[in-house]
């Protein structure tokens, strides 16, 4: 068998039918309205997205798309690419078309001027990723901080095979523990719920204008990308929760929650980190007030931030996602250095698209 790869034409209905067409056939989870959000509303431009070929019958059976990025360092602005919808028809998997398809979605973000790609494949993509030179950045961890202990009690419990009624009293008592411990403390900042978009003031503004400026990596946190990324979302409820100092934006974080009382936190960011622990305690207490037992985060990270967060009331634990970076062979940029730094991290906002 043979292939070929072509630059889709978001301008060509075959195209976009085929790309959808994948999408149901081989991952399963892409929700209404992603097509058009995700790859033509991004405030960062229109997602860049290959097509392999089946020469002999001239059908498209694999696609393999860069969302377009923005990130900053010391002030400096760069363009990137996350690879994300890579999506091959099972029965051409074995033939070899992978390699080609990844490897011309590459060649084209360089064409396109792109500084650098990100890649967080699952398990069955990373061979792939790696061969095309990703290098890996950082490691992965799930933080956690509990809010109420019965649920994680009950589940130890029954699997020591003792009594789940023990669970009850100890619970209460660790609790209350969780509760003062907390309590004691008086977090500062003014927390904020943000509950619409037209919430989004000029003090979003002036908080991104402070951050970009920092000597630290990290991706465009503006407001229309705000609003696009999270707000605008097609397929997940997400709500902002923000920490003021006055009238200043100092912190805030992206969260959505479910009746299974987990809340998962999938982006923040602060001006400075002496404001990511008030943040988290303010927001574990809100959590709590509306019956959440655990607050759930995951990221890719240098070593500053794992102490941030532990700081926090964050308990660590591996997570097995991986995460690389290629840079453009034509730029200047040395990202291994940039990211050999220890004060970055990349969300599961900028990850599970």
């Amino acid at each position: 068998m043979s292939f070929k790869v072509i630059l889709a034409d978001q301008d060509e209905p075959s195209h976009v039918r085929a790309i959808r067409q994948l999408w149901d056939d081989n991952l399963h989870f892409v929700a209404e309205g992603r097509y058009a959000w995700l790859y033509q509303d991004n405030p960062a431009g229109n997602t860049l997205t290959c097509l392999a070929v089946h020469e002999e019958t001239g059908k498209i059976i694999g696609t393999a798309s860069a969302m377009r990025r923005n990130f900053h360092f010391r002030g400096e602005s760069y363009k990137a690419g996350i690879a994300v919808d890579f999506a091959i028809d099972a029965e051409y998997r074995v033939f070899g078309p992978a390699l080609l398809l990844q490897r011309t979605l590459v060649e084209h973000a360089w064409e396109e001027g792109l500084d650098f790609m990100l890649g967080f494949p699952n398990k069955a993509s990373q061979g792939i990723i790696r061969r095309l030179g990703y290098e890996q950045i950082g490691k992965s961890i799930r933080f956690s901080r509990l809010i109420r202990t019965r649920s994680k009690l009950t589940a130890m419990l029954s699997k020591w095979n003792l009594p789940k009624l023990m669970g009850g009293p100890a619970a209460t008592v660790l609790d209350a523990g969780l509760y003062l411990q907390n309590r004691i403390s008086s977090p500062c900042g003014i927390p904020r719920i943000v509950e619409s978009e037209n919430d989004l003031g000029d003090y979003w503004r002036d908080f991104w204008d402070r951050n970009r400026a920092i000597d630290t990596f990290q991706g465009d946190h503006d407001e229309d990308y705000i609003r696009w990324r999270y707000l605008q979302c097609p397929y997940k409820n997400y709500r902002l929760f923000s920490l003021f100092e006055g009238q200043r934006l100092v912190a805030f974080l992206v969260f959505s929650s479910g009746d299974d009382g987990l809340v998962l936190v999938d982006d923040f960011c602060f001006l400075e980190e002496q404001w990511v622990a008030p943040l988290f305690d303010h927001f574990w207490r809100k959590m709590r007030s509306s019956g959440n037992t655990v607050i759930n985060v995951g990221l890719v990270i240098g070593t500053e931030i794992e102490k941030l967060m532990k700081d926090a009331g964050f308990i660590a634990r591996p997570s097995e996602r991986w995460g690389g970076i290629l840079s453009n062979p034509d730029k200047t940029v040395d990202w291994g250095k940039v990211l050999a730094a220890r004060s970055w991290y990349i969300s599961d906002g900028e990850i599970d698209l």
